[in-house]
């Protein structure tokens, strides 16, 4: 399994807590027309395995019927993926100090100091949700979510715990 699969169902199925997301979408669009959704081409081709992949678009299937959208094969939303990961490094250094004095008149006095410095790798991954007007191919929606990525978290409710917060701000309020 290449290191983008190892990412990708890392990020996405760790703790929704340290998951960073961020929206952005066209104001002037009326969400409230969309009713259906579908998978671009481009989806079906994300660097993942099979069952993370699986896990994924049955995250994301649920998360926009809840919403009231129904999968179409014609659909007027489409739903693209991307992903990208990053090596990133954390130094953190402690120190200790011991010092002391001793004396009347002349004095004595002594002193201990020490740094420990601790470097971390880590993988930091970023999971993008695009949603594209299929009629004009515009993106009208965009969310994605930012964590550290551990191998060991790939439950399926990691996944739609992640999916859900990203997709958490979809439909945008609807324009006063």
């Amino acid at each position: 399994m290449n290191r983008l699969s190892i990412f990708l169902f890392a990020l996405v199925l760790v703790s929704c807590g340290s998951l960073k997301t961020t929206v952005d979408y066209d104001k002037s669009v009326d969400f409230e027309k969309y009713k259906t959704y579908g998978f671009s081409a481009e989806a079906n081709q994300l660097p993942v395995n099979d069952l993370v992949r699986k896990r994924i678009f049955s995250a994301i299937h649920s998360a926009l019927q809840s919403k009231g959208l129904k999968e179409a094969e014609k659909p007027n939303l489409l739903v693209d993926l991307g992903v990208k990961t990053e090596e990133k490094q954390q130094t953190s250094a402690n120190s200790v100090n011991l010092g002391g004095f001793y004396g009347r008149r002349w004095g004595l006095s002594t002193g201990f100091s020490t740094t420990q410095v601790n470097t971390t790798n880590y993988t930091e991954g970023t999971l993008v949700i695009n949603l594209v007007d299929a009629v004009k191919q515009e993106l009208v929606w965009m969310g994605s979510g930012t964590a550290t990525v551990t191998e060991k978290s790939i439950q399926q409710d990691k996944i739609e715990a992640a999916v859900t917060k990203i997709l958490s701000k979809f439909p945008p309020a609807p324009k006063n």
